[in-house]
């Protein structure tokens, strides 16, 4: 018998006729506590929450892209845009607090911005190490563009709700959203 035919038999010391454990092919079902395979059996990630508000996420930035495909912009651009233009002159921490980002990630979506027109930098009068943010030219004519389609894209990310539940849902996920308060914080400790 030659090399390859014995090698083809064996594997790892092992005949390939041989009964392996579950964990050599790689199913380790049989390690859980039974406790852990109660909950498991009776699992339904179609109704776990956090899973279905992150494929309701991924839907609504998908509907988002199909509408601003021309556009090449993201919703957390836009939200920086809408932000710089409410509050002008606002620094990128302040940004980073009104997004709930965090500040590098915040100072890389300005710095995007800023390259391509969309916000102006200015040195604060108070401060020459920070930034005050200002909407560019571009980026007025880029929300004249896209906010009234803005509006239709979140109505169609709602559509599925009946008309009623439209607004108990938005302060539903307002509660969720809402930063931690010291005393919710305390209590769950």
């Amino acid at each position: 018998m030659g090399a390859m035919s014995v090698r083809s038999k064996t594997i790892r010391g092992h005949s390939r006729h041989s009964r392996r454990s579950p964990t050599e092919h790689g199913d380790a079902r049989e390690l859980l506590l039974p406790e852990i395979r109660r909950i498991l059996d009776d699992f339904r990630l179609q109704d776990v929450a956090s899973h279905l508000l992150r494929r309701a996420h991924f839907k609504a930035e998908e509907l988002f892209a199909q509408e601003f495909s021309q556009e090449a912009l993201t919703p957390r651009q836009k939200a920086a845009l809408v932000c710089v233009y409410q509050t002008p002159g606002l620094n990128q921490n302040e940004l980073a607090a009104q997004l709930f980002m965090d500040r590098n990630t915040v100072a890389e979506l300005v710095k995007r911005l800023v390259s391509a027109g969309l916000l102006r930098r200015a040195s604060a009068v108070d401060d020459q190490r920070a930034y005050q943010l200002f909407l560019a030219p571009s980026g007025a004519e880029l929300l004249n563009r896209v906010m009234g389609r803005d509006a239709m894209v979140e109505a169609r990310v709602l559509e599925r709700l009946p008309e009623e539940y439209r607004p108990l849902f938005i302060k539903c996920l307002r509660l969720l959203a809402e930063p931690d308060s010291p005393q919710s914080e305390s209590a769950s400790r």
